[in-house]
């Protein structure tokens, strides 16, 4: 290996680093949609060169959370009332598609997962830890999507969704809300245990309509009391 080659590997692996640290700050709300994203700044806070946090930039840009404006530098993508429904919508088209597929492959062992998955939400839901509600919600829906075997679909289920995530952490939940997810993430187990499609995709409908709509009310009521 070249000392060029290995310094090639060393920046890839600060800027993944760097670029997880950006999706965590996106996920808990301490960088906001909307904030412009200076690298001499971010370089400061994350204690590292300008190169990889140009390259994490980059791949945020990819994924669609980031955009970069010649001349004017990067900007975390807004969010607006359109942006949840479409992100939502886009979402529960996907995640039928995976789930119908989960029901008809998933092994007892995946199975097993998934409810373990769907419990560990319950705990930290129990306890109010939001960090790791956040987590467990993200590996439930991971593990269906694995258990469907379609790369493709998933690839686009998480793409931009650290933004919807970030804003829900911001408004909260409403009264019923939590109580739902458990409640729709109990069912589409028994569903895909039970292997009935047609179950599951109605459930997990319900699941991204009913958490659209009460992301969009809370959005809402923030707006009207401004």
């Amino acid at each position: 290996m070249t000392e060029s080659t290995a310094a090639n590997g060393v920046v890839g692996t600060m800027s993944t680093r760097i670029e997880q640290a950006i999706r965590r700050d996106i996920l808990s709300g301490a960088i906001r949609p909307g904030e412009r994203l200076r690298v001499a700044e971010l370089s400061a806070r994350y204690g590292v060169s300008h190169i990889p946090v140009r390259d994490a930039l980059r791949q945020l840009e990819g994924d669609r959370l980031v955009i970069i404006e010649s001349h004017k530098g990067a900007v975390l993508r807004g969010v607006s009332r359109k942006f949840v429904t479409d992100m939502h919508d886009t979402r529960a088209a996907i995640e039928t598609l995976l789930v119908r597929n989960a029901t008809l492959k998933a092994t007892e062992a995946e199975l097993d997962t998934l409810e373990q998955l769907a419990l560990a939400y319950e705990t930290a839901a129990a306890v109010q830890a939001m960090e790791r509600m956040v987590e467990a919600n993200l590996r439930f829906h991971r593990c269906i999507a694995r258990i469907a075997d379609n790369p493709e679909a998933a690839d686009i289920l998480d793409r931009g969704w650290e933004l919807v995530i970030g804003i829900r952490n911001r408004f909260g939940f409403g009264e019923n809300r939590v109580a739902d997810i458990i409640r729709q993430h109990r069912a589409m187990v028994q569903a895909i245990r039970a292997r009935d499609p047609v179950l599951a995709v109605q459930m997990a409908q319900e699941h991204c309509d009913s958490a659209r709509d009460d992301l969009l009310a809370r959005m809402e009521r923030e707006e009207a009391a401004r």
